[in-house]
Formats: C-alpha cells, structure tokens, sequence
C-alpha cells in the first residue's frame, strides 16, 4: 500500500495545478460570457428604446 502512495505523492502538485488551472480558465471563460451578455442586453435595450421612438413618430 505504501508504494502506491510513494508513487502518486510526487506527482500530486501538477494534479493540483491542472485542476486549479482549469477552474481558472473555466471562472474567466464565464466571467467574459457575462460580460458579453451585460453588453449586448444593454444594446438591447437601446435597439428597443428606438423602436418605440419611431413607432411614435
């Protein structure tokens, strides 16, 4: 049972940097998906807003 571990050990910090690099990416990935959405919602709106500008024109 201790050479199994003996043999994992070692290699433990790149698992731990894999998995944490992948959240990483992961966490950005939907941070810019949001940010994204945030714009074209807002630009959403202001096609919206000028609609109701020419429908009342």
């Amino acid at each position: 049972m201790g050479d199994i571990y003996s043999q994992v050990l070692p290699q433990a910090p790149y698992v731990i940097a894999a998995y944490a690099l992948i959240w990483v990416s992961l966490l950005g990935f939907v941070g810019v998906v949001f940010s994204r959405l945030r714009r074209l919602e807002k630009e959403l709106d202001v096609l919206e807003e000028s609609l109701k500008r020419r429908e009342q024109a």
